[in-house]
């Protein structure tokens, strides 16, 4: 683990200070990318994002960010993996994001940590470890952080979702390290998705029907509304008690939650399309998908971005 050594806040981002975003933009559709070199991002210092800032190829669509609301509707399940850890309580527990957008995901996280600090602080500090390095080029020297939970919300496009996925359950049964993946709904029921998790066991947290993750652009473009939901997919050790788990959930949303909308809990596939979390239904083919978007524009009389 590093030996750095915490802020007096409860959370400390390794993200330069010049990633302070406007958070009123327009709310657009989702995603981040894959990340460059092993610099600090400290190269990222323009306020407007810009695809020739990554060495490295980069999908327009996916650089949209993780809204706020999100990390909140997870943090009792951080609070509770964290108290969990086995480290020494003046350590600070790395949380690890290794996909890097504008740096402003750590910034958000580290508001929702400092926004419960007096009604429900985390039980330890903590250091969100998101910088602008290659994920993947990590991977392959083993150069990744020495983390204790991973917080990320990959890129929708190509295969990232499996390989993001591969490797937090890897992480997990290897190492006993918890994740949480705002990945698309519809991962959910794929095959993918049930191989590579069938040897444990993921909950998933989803916003409330109404009120869908909505998500920015750093340029302030996209569409108005996400064309899929999406949803938490939680990995804990397979010894963690589920029943613990969902109660310190519930607990802390039905005391704490009062002016947002309440998340919800599903232990499985099932229990996800009950709630409402997704549909039960085989997922249209990209042609279908792409038409029924443009019919859904046309009604609704929006032509594009901003």
């Amino acid at each position: 683990m590093s030996s750095m050594q915490p802020k007096k806040d409860d959370a400390q981002v390794d993200v330069p200070s010049q990633h302070k975003r406007k958070q009123n933009r327009k709310r657009k559709r989702s995603a981040t990318k894959p990340t460059g070199d092993n610099s600090d991002a400290t190269d990222n210092n323009n306020d407007k994002w810009s695809s020739g800032s990554y060495p490295y190829p980069t999908d327009y669509n996916d650089h949209f960010e993780t809204p706020q609301r999100a990390y909140a509707d997870i943090y009792p399940l951080l609070q509770y993996c964290l108290q969990k850890n086995n480290k020494n309580k003046n350590e600070a527990a790395v949380i690890y994001d290794p996909y890097f957008c504008t740096g402003t995901a750590a910034i958000l996280m580290e508001q929702t940590f400092k926004s419960n600090k007096a009604k429900s602080p985390l039980p330890t500090p903590v250091r969100i470890h998101h910088k602008k390095a290659d994920f993947y080029v990590d991977i392959r020297q083993n150069k990744f952080p020495q983390y204790d939970i991973l917080v990320t919300n990959p890129p929708y496009s190509s295969n990232h979702k499996e390989r993001c996925l591969e490797f937090a359950v890897n992480q997990l049964k290897r190492n006993g390290r918890p994740f949480f993946l705002l990945m698309p709904n519809y991962v959910s029921t794929k095959e993918y998705f049930r191989k590579i998790t069938q040897t444990i066991q993921v909950v998933f947290i989803a916003p409330s029907t109404s009120h869908p993750y909505e998500y920015n652009h750093p340029e302030g473009t996209g569409h108005e509304k996400s064309p899929f939901e999406s949803v938490w997919f939680c990995g804990v050790s397979g010894n963690e008690d589920m029943k613990a788990l969902k109660d310190a959930f519930i607990n802390f949303h039905s005391k704490h939650t009062t002016s947002a909308p309440i998340p919800r809990w599903a232990d499985n596939l099932q229990s996800l399309i009950k709630v409402g979390g997704v549909s039960g239904e085989k997922r249209k083919n990209p042609r279908q998908r792409k038409k029924m978007r443009l019919l859904a524009m046309q009604k609704s009389g929006a032509g594009g971005g901003a």
